[in-house]
């Protein structure tokens, strides 16, 4: 028997949208389409409150890295960080539908639970009960500082004051890993909705838990080094808390457009852990390692890719590569990355995959180790919109084969091009887009894109080579 967990919620997904690449939307719209499908219905586990302690975040990243980015000051709205409009704007939306819609069954089904600013998502944060977290931060204090915050007026001092340049530089917290309103909890609940799906992995249990967090996957922070949008490695955290819990073998399979160059970096020396990672590898595109330098071992393998990589392509890769490498590594359980950027309609233009074809190599990756546990983690996508559709549609596939709660032959998304995105709280923000759920891949479209593809079949034969994987007459 197969148990579906996921963390997710509409708490966590504003709490995951403060992170300045995910545009205050990104999340939001994933969990608001979950839940119009009535995809939440078919699992057996909801986690919906995460938060992890700090010394949980020590277990990897030293403390002179963790105290600054958990610096109790920055869980406030920084001065330079002040436009609640902004922040606020899905809210609007969802209000104005709300207001306007005359299907009052259907307004009452999609309950609008959302915090109106970010201090009240705070605020829950610190209602959330547990003997293990951090004490509660006094109110007077709290007072204080934004009166503090109010005099200075000035955000470039008060960050100064904080951390110094010279310090902010060692860690990288500038450029795309700038310290936001919120940091600390942020990192908190994303990387506690990780965590919290380790009690469910058991080794050499009899039931298979596939694990979701869509709000984790982020593969780049390294040890004592933000990178990439990423702060916290919530996947290194993870694979040694299931290496604690009595794992023994694990393979890490990235699909990201992007190297998985942290977790890659944090296990190299592992024969327990596996880590598999095919990514975009051109000159100046971030963040230029993954090439075949390794020595050829299974246990770390490195797939770089060219410009314009299409489905089918990556089939091969999976069917030739991919499943014989994991299938060599015994893994107990495999964690997944499902980086969004490399589908067609992504603002990098990079690769041509399709929703459909992406999900369906990591339902064949899960298919064919059915004795191992699966997590799913998210990662990039920068076409908030498309990526909503993909973690929703890939959702839809795990639980139509594996949830033991789904009627047979109900089936909830159409793979028809006529499929329109259901109707929701957040439907307007599809309107540019005709409402069509296909539309990216609707050729024809005004959204559909044919790259050139610069990948050749020949570069699947030498990678079989380097990594040992071509059988006796190859």
């Amino acid at each position: 028997m197969t148990k579906l967990i996921i963390a997710a919620s509409s708490w966590q997904s504003q709490v995951a949208d403060l992170l300045p690449c995910n545009n205050y939307k990104k999340s939001q719209l994933t969990y608001s389409l979950l839940r119009a499908y009535g995809l939440f219905e078919y699992f057996d586990y909801i986690i919906e409150l995460p938060k992890c302690s700090k010394p949980e975040l020590l277990d990897f990243h030293p403390r002179e890295y963790v105290d600054v980015l958990m610096h109790p000051d920055f869980n406030f709205v920084l001065p330079y960080d002040n436009d609640e409009a902004t922040w606020n704007h899905l809210n609007h939306v969802a209000f104005d539908w709300k207001n306007t819609h005359t299907d009052e069954q259907l307004v009452e089904k999609f309950e609008i639970n959302v915090c109106q600013s970010r201090d009240k998502l705070f605020e829950l944060f610190e209602e959330l009960s547990d003997s293990t977290l951090e004490p509660k931060s006094n109110p007077k204090k709290r007072l204080a500082s934004d009166l503090l915050l109010e005099e200075q007026n000035v955000a470039s001092d008060r960050i100064t004051d904080l951390v110094s340049a010279e310090t902010r530089q060692l860690f990288n917290l500038e450029g795309d890993c700038p310290i936001f309103s919120y940091l600390p909890m942020y990192l908190q609940v994303t990387t506690g909705a990780t965590l919290s799906l380790s009690k469910f992995l058991v080794p050499n249990s009899k039931d298979r838990t596939i694990c979701i967090n869509w709000d984790g996957g982020r593969h780049h922070a390294s040890k004592k080094k933000a990178s990439g949008f990423c702060y916290i490695n919530d996947i290194v955290l993870l694979i040694q808390r299931m290496r604690k819990n009595g794992f023994k073998k694990i393979t890490y399979l990235d699909f990201d457009l992007h190297h998985g160059d942290g977790v890659e970096k944090a296990f190299q020396f592992s024969k327990s852990i596996q880590t598999i990672s095919l990514h975009l590898f051109e000159t100046g595109f971030f963040p230029g390692t993954g090439g075949l330098s390794n020595k050829g071992s299974r246990d770390l393998i490195d797939i770089p890719l060219s410009h314009g990589l299409t489905d089918d392509y990556l089939f091969e890769l999976v069917k030739q590569i991919i499943i014989p490498a994991i299938d060599l590594h015994a893994a107990e359980a495999i964690v997944l990355q499902c980086g969004g950027d490399g589908l067609s309609g992504d603002k990098f233009n990079e690769w041509q995959l399709t929703i459909k074809g992406l999900t369906q190599c990591i339902i064949d990756v899960i298919g064919k180790f059915s004795d191992c546990q699966i997590v799913l983690l998210g990662g990039g996508g920068y076409n908030e919109l498309l990526v909503s559709r993909f973690y929703t549609y890939l959702t839809w596939k795990v639980v139509q084969k594996y949830s033991t709660l789904l009627e047979e032959n109900k089936s909830i998304i159409s793979d028809d091009d006529t499929e329109l995105v259901v109707e929701h709280e957040y439907i307007e923000m599809y309107a540019n887009e005709h409402y069509k759920f296909w539309i990216y891949e609707i050729e024809g479209s005004s959204k559909h894109r044919i790259l050139k593809d610069y990948n050749e079949p020949g570069s699947i034969e030498r990678f079989k080579r380097h990594y040992g994987l071509c059988n006796e007459d190859g």
